[in-house]
């Protein structure tokens, strides 16, 4: 997960990649830098942002890094941006378009933008397919006044669209190398079009972290609730739904289970305050991204019968009844006397096979 503090993009280049035209006709290649003004620069940084904030960025790094054109050409340009950065950009153009070979693939612009991004720099590389754009078109026939539609031709997308395939790659290779984002991916689908940016494009190797943001998921939670100015009952409450939600889901939604903890009927800062610091114990935890696959072994530790202990007793309960309120329920409490955290237990139901 990805929070963006402060980013300003140096340079900006624009190559054209139009596939659907033959014999690589559609490559066209500029020899110049991009001419920003605010506006456009606004542009750029809103997608570029955007993308560096999506839930669905993966973390990788290179394969074959010895023959990786990608790899070598990117820290060329970092290393020497002056004298690399327009040539350099024009052969990663070349290399992008020589993988869009497929005509089911979108033409597209690619910008290669230099970017330093919450004091980090980046070689960005957006692929910004286009999109058709129409306008409304008024004229006066002999039957009266008609308004049709008129193609205006291919752009970009707008602002608010998101960006579907883009990568960002560092020159240090602590973590990792490069941030990728491609939404188009299919996460079935492992044919070479599906995989073209990540695999054909890059050659890099996602990585694994889906044990590293589940185990700082739960994590997250038990540090919030150290130091949270909020009931027992309902420090519980979130422990549990965030387990259970380990448990029970494949797919973990930060935004979705930290607003869905607090209600709204909460005043809007109050409210907000907790939100933010439930936000910010996962990214000192080390959940590195907004919306990830849980891991499948932590859930199933979690999936196990519930212990709890107790002076002179030991309870083992099944999660299915620990989470079932009509059979089980711990209610947290404070000791008025020692200032301890304590619970009360209720079990409900019981049969009773045997009494002595």
């Amino acid at each position: 997960m990805l929070k963006i503090e402060q980013l300003q993009i140096n340079s900006a280049i624009i190559h054209r990649l139009d596939n659907q035209q033959e014999n690589n006709a559609g490559l066209d290649l500029s020899d110049l830098e991009l001419k920003m003004d605010d506006e456009l620069r606004t542009v750029l940084e809103t997608h570029t942002t955007s993308g560096l904030e999506d839930g669905r960025i993966r973390y990788a790094n290179f394969l074959d890094k010895d023959i990786n054109k990608v790899l070598s050409k990117s820290y060329e340009i970092l290393d020497n941006k002056e004298n690399m950065f327009i040539p350099g950009s024009k052969i990663l153009a070349r290399l992008l378009f020589a993988s869009m070979a497929n005509k089911t693939i979108s033409a597209a612009d690619v910008v290669v933008c230099l970017a330093i991004c919450n004091g980090i720099e980046y070689i960005c590389l957006l692929k910004l397919d286009y999109k058709d754009n129409y306008i409304s078109e008024a004229t006066t026939t002999d039957q009266g006044r008609y308004i049709g539609i008129k193609k205006l031709g291919s752009g970009w997308p707008q602002l608010g669209t998101k960006l579907q395939k883009a990568a960002f790659i560092k020159r240090t290779s602590e973590d990792y190398e490069l941030i990728i984002l491609d939404r188009q991916k299919s996460k079935t689908a492992q044919t070479d079009v599906s995989l073209f940016f990540q695999k054909t494009f890059l050659n890099v190797e996602l990585i694994d972290d889906s044990k590293t943001n589940t185990t700082g998921f739960i994590k997250a939670v038990k540090s919030f609730n150290k130091t949270a100015a909020i009931t027992s009952e309902k420090k519980k409450a979130i422990l549990d739904n965030a387990i259970n939600l380990v448990v029970n889901t494949e797919n973990i939604n930060i935004r979705q289970f930290v607003e869905s903890q607090f209600s709204e009927e909460l005043p809007e800062d109050e409210r907000n305050l907790y939100m933010d610091s439930l936000i910010a114990e996962f990214e000192k935890n080390g959940v590195k991204r907004a919306e990830f696959v849980k891991s499948q072994d932590i859930a199933q530790l979690y999936a196990k019968k519930r212990k709890v202990f107790l002076s002179g007793i030991t309870l083992e309960i099944d999660p299915a009844v620990y989470d079932d309120k009509d059979k089980f329920e711990m209610i947290p409490r404070t000791d008025e006397i020692t200032g301890e955290e304590v619970a009360d237990i209720m079990i409900k139901g019981l049969k009773i096979k045997k009494m002595d």
